[in-house]
């Protein structure tokens, strides 16, 4: 049953519209959604008609239906019922395909509503489920002291997010509720998982920017337990798995997606070895964008046996003009507040020391486009990455002064010294500094670094080419952000 009370396998992408328009008013938006619920009805069907009904530009639509459901407003609470509609509007054949990419969007949003917990390890679904029944079942009150005990003895950066995440979460009223509803929007989609993968089929879908194709990419990347049936559906419409010499006009289908090269490397595992070697050949093909996104992809899946042409190629693309920036931008989807560069540096992360050289090189890029709480998970990632977990008793200050760091652990501090004065305000980076033992206040840091305030002024046009340097304090804090809205809709 849907959290509407409807059977969900009434409620099949590609419906015609008449079958899902009667049933969505036929759901009781206010009690999901108590402040706004009643306006959800109209501005789902004005991502379904571009608007045409109401009169309402539908990108203004995608934005207030985002501030109503997103999490962890309470609206949440109605995105388990909310998912089931988004898919069937993106599959319903009378949906422009120009227009898909709005409900598709907004799927990823309420899926994902922090890739950073699914970087660098992919959740396990099962514990997930596990975990909401044991938080449903137990008194806040122990939940919450349970989460702080799991916090205060996070292994690593990636359970010290999603500990944090969680609690402050279930800081609110509502926080167990929407715990639950978190993983029922995730059940809720995963239902459509077959039909968002028709998606991928059409020239209407592939051929356009923002087509529906890439984005349903981005949204089946986030369903390892689908990867089997997945993983097909994302080889089978392009040439991905023909060699180029093989190839004749008459076979192979259109060139891969980038984003179809990222869902693979979300989901592919070692033992894929089709998979492997299309990857390579993508990798070695000439092109700049998919090359760099089929190299990342091999990392991601075969970790810390990454071959060393994938860092290769990965370090030599990201210092071409494009960056870093441009080429995860190119592939990885921006969900909520991460930028795809910062995905794309935490999922780097699961090839342990082996990807460590290029996840330093690319950190100058990643910190200038981070902001708030974005900005300290790069941070802490990075100050894991060369000095250790966060929770290690033996961050010594004393031990600092007289330590002999190695040229890496030296880049990631000249990195953070380079933050601008507004992120030596942030809570979070300052919480990540003292963790590590390290001073928390900008000039005793840049003093500890090493780093002469009058060399980086007069240095200062250099460090912002893409791919090289560090950023400046005058662009630190304006490249990335803005979530959903920045993404979609500029500014």
């Amino acid at each position: 049953m849907s959290a509407a009370g409807t059977p969900a396998k009434d409620t099949p992408g590609g419906e015609s519209r008449e079958l899902w328009s009667d049933r969505l008013d036929r759901v009781d938006w206010g009690v999901l959604a108590p402040d706004r619920g009643k306006e959800i009805p109209t501005l789902l069907r004005d991502l379904a008609d571009d608007g045409a009904a109401s009169g309402n530009d539908p990108v203004e639509s995608l934005s207030t239906l985002y501030d109503i459901i997103h999490y962890p407003e309470p609206g949440y609470l109605a995105a388990p019922t909310a998912v089931e509609f988004l898919a069937a509007i993106a599959c319903d054949p009378a949906t422009a395909p120009a227009g898909r990419w709005r409900p598709l969007s907004l799927l990823l949003e309420l899926v994902v509503p922090d890739a950073a917990a699914w970087l660098p390890h992919g959740r396990d679904i099962a514990l997930w489920r596990d975990e909401v029944a044991w938080v449903s079942a137990t008194p806040v009150d122990e939940v919450r002291a349970q989460y702080q005990t799991w916090l205060d003895e996070a292994s690593d950066e990636q359970e010290y997010r999603r500990m944090a995440s969680r609690l402050a979460v279930l800081s609110r009223d509502d926080g167990p509720a929407l715990l639950e509803a978190a993983l029922a929007t995730h059940d809720a989609a995963r239902e459509r998982v077959a039909d968002l993968a028709g998606l991928l089929k059409g020239s209407e879908n592939r051929r356009s920017i923002d087509g529906a194709a890439e984005w349903a990419c981005y949204v089946l990347a986030f369903f390892p337990d689908e990867a089997e049936s997945v993983l097909p559906a994302l080889t089978q419409e392009s040439s991905l798995l023909i060699p180029g010499d093989l190839r004749s006009g008459s076979t192979g289908g259109d060139d891969p997606l980038s984003a179809e090269l990222f869902a693979l490397g979300m989901l592919a595992r070692p033992e894929h070895a089709a998979v492997t070697v299309a990857l390579a050949h993508q990798m070695a093909g000439g092109h700049l964008y998919n090359g760099f996104t089929a190299a990342v992809a091999l990392a991601v899946i075969h970790g810390e046996r990454v071959p060393q042409e994938c860092l290769r190629r990965i370090i030599r693309s990201g210092r071409s003009k494009i960056g870093y920036k441009g080429l995860f931008g190119d592939s990885w989807p921006h969900c909520g507040q991460r930028s795809p560069e910062q995905l794309g540096f935490l999922a780097l992360g699961r090839c342990g020391t082996a990807t460590r050289g290029a996840r330093v090189d690319m950190l100058p890029e990643v910190l200038a486009g981070a902001e708030g709480d974005s900005r300290s998970i790069v941070v802490g990632t990075a100050l894991e990455m060369v000095l250790g977990p966060r929770n290690d008793p033996h961050h010594d200050p004393d031990d600092y002064e007289s330590a002999d760091f190695d040229q890496d652990t030296l880049k990631v501090l000249w990195a953070i010294a380079e933050l601008p004065e507004a992120a030596w305000e942030s809570p979070g980076v300052l919480s990540a500094l003292e963790a590590w033992g390290l001073p928390t206040e900008r000039d005793a840091f840049r003093a500890f670094a090493g780093v002469d305030d009058d060399e980086s002024t007069e240095s200062e046009p250099e460090a912002q080419a893409p791919g090289q340097g560090t950023p400046s304090a005058d662009t630190g804090g304006q490249a990335g952000g803005g979530g959903l809205l920045r993404r979609l809709f500029g500014g």
